[in-house]
């Protein structure tokens, strides 16, 4: 039997410790980065270490933008945190625009505690 395991970051694979037939897998990096949100920080340019991006639309509209051209799959999570983006709007665009989300020039919620996984793939960010 032949078991390919392939560690990433946040990941140690270990075949076979000290002699064995088991296989150990470590999560060594599990902490996402969380970042907070306000209208007053609005437009919000992503940085390379975002992560999760959670909404305070409390004083207004919030525009988040993504990064035109992260590394392959890149994921986001952003969260309207306190309920008010159908009276807030919080809308995810890309950077400069040149960037789609599911295709489209922006994503803009609609609904109270919306929540956006994305994943960046060849120029668009596919939502799920």
């Amino acid at each position: 039997n032949i078991i390919n395991i392939n560690g990433g970051d946040g990941v140690e694979v270990f075949a076979n410790p000290n002699g064995s037939n088991n296989i150990v897998i470590n999560l060594t990096d599990v902490a996402t980065e969380y970042t907070n949100v306000t209208s007053a920080m609005s437009p919000y340019e992503v940085t390379a270490t975002d992560y999760f991006l959670s909404v305070d639309a409390t004083g207004g509209p919030v525009i988040i933008e993504l990064p035109d051209a992260p590394t392959a799959n890149r994921q986001f999570i952003i969260k309207d945190r306190l309920g008010q983006s159908a009276i807030n709007t919080i809308t995810v665009k890309s950077l400069s625009g040149v960037t789609t989300v599911d295709q489209q020039l922006d994503y803009t919620f609609v609904d109270n505690y919306e929540s956006l996984e994305c994943l960046y793939h060849t120029a668009n960010y596919e939502v799920f």
